[in-house]
């Protein structure tokens, strides 16, 4: 999951199968389609259908597969958080859409058909979750209301506040190990969220972690860095096509970027980029 800078911008999507690689913006095919990506707030993908990248934005979640960009569900919900559990649930927080009347911070929502339908877990009124990230059984999130993160172990039913002095942008959690981006630079906790370290590390923006225990992290300027024991950081290739905005990795070396241009693809754990859709 993963949450991106929110910028203005509304889109009717005219999405394709990139020809070239980079910041090749060219299309030999292409499938368009109306749907607005605004504000696009995180990515990921769903388990049982990982060719389905989800697409979390200010207006609702969209999907992209094959060349195509659709819109999941009828829901507007302003998806300010966003997470794919192992077992396939999704977990989200933000804010209503026009055509809901649930109150304006929406606490932790479920939806457990793939996004067509939500139902509200646990802090609806009290919790706006601005990051949000899911393990097997768990869930911690930075709600922006209190400033703090908030850290469950069943699901999202019930919630522990942790550290109050982490003004996460982004996280990331394996069971075991919490990193948070921050503006001071990326904090670690190995205590279940209540304490966190600033091990040395670039300055990330996004981070997520391999199926493997790897974590991988964009900086601003869209270059990837992984590190395996959080000490040591390789550099590889960077994004070039548009500006960063939410990031997910995939099975094995594959990751996810979502860019103000379009949705950049990688198969070789961030060496290299092509272009699978522009917008």
């Amino acid at each position: 999951m993963r949450r991106s800078l929110q910028l203005t911008m509304t889109l009717a999507a005219t999405v394709g199968l990139a020809a070239g690689c980079g910041d090749d913006a060219s299309t030999a095919a292409a499938t368009t389609t109306t749907v607005d990506v605004s504000h696009i707030h995180g990515l990921a993908l769903d388990p049982s259908d990982p060719s389905s990248v989800l697409i979390a934005t200010h207006s609702g979640l969209a999907s992209y597969s094959d060349g195509s960009l659709s819109k999941v569900g009828d829901y507007s919900t302003d998806l300010m958080g966003f997470s794919v559990g192992p077992d396939g649930q999704y977990f989200a927080s933000g804010h209503p859409g026009f055509d809901d009347d649930s109150p304006m911070a929406l606490g932790l929502i479920v939806s457990s058909d793939g996004g067509q339908e939500w139902d509200p877990v646990s802090l609806a009124g009290e919790a706006d979750f601005h990051a949000l990230d899911a393990w097997s059984g768990g869930v911690v999130g930075f709600d922006g209301a209190v400033g703090a993160l908030r850290i469950s172990t069943d699901d999202g039913a019930t919630w522990t506040q942790g550290a109050s002095d982490v003004a996460a942008f982004d996280l990331a959690a394996d069971g075991t190990t919490i990193a948070a981006t921050t503006e001071g630079g990326l904090r670690i906790s190995d205590d279940g969220g209540q304490s966190f370290a600033a091990p040395p590390a670039p300055l990330l923006q996004l981070v997520d972690f391999t199926d493997d225990g790897l974590l991988v992290g964009l900086d601003p300027s869209g270059k990837v860095h992984v590190s395996d024991d959080l000490a040591d950081w390789e550099t590889r290739g960077a994004v070039t096509f548009g500006q960063v905005q939410a990031f997910t990795a995939g099975a094995g070396d594959e990751l996810w970027v979502a860019t103000t241009e379009g949705l950049q693809h990688s198969t070789d754990g961030g060496a290299s980029f092509s272009t699978a859709a522009a917008w």
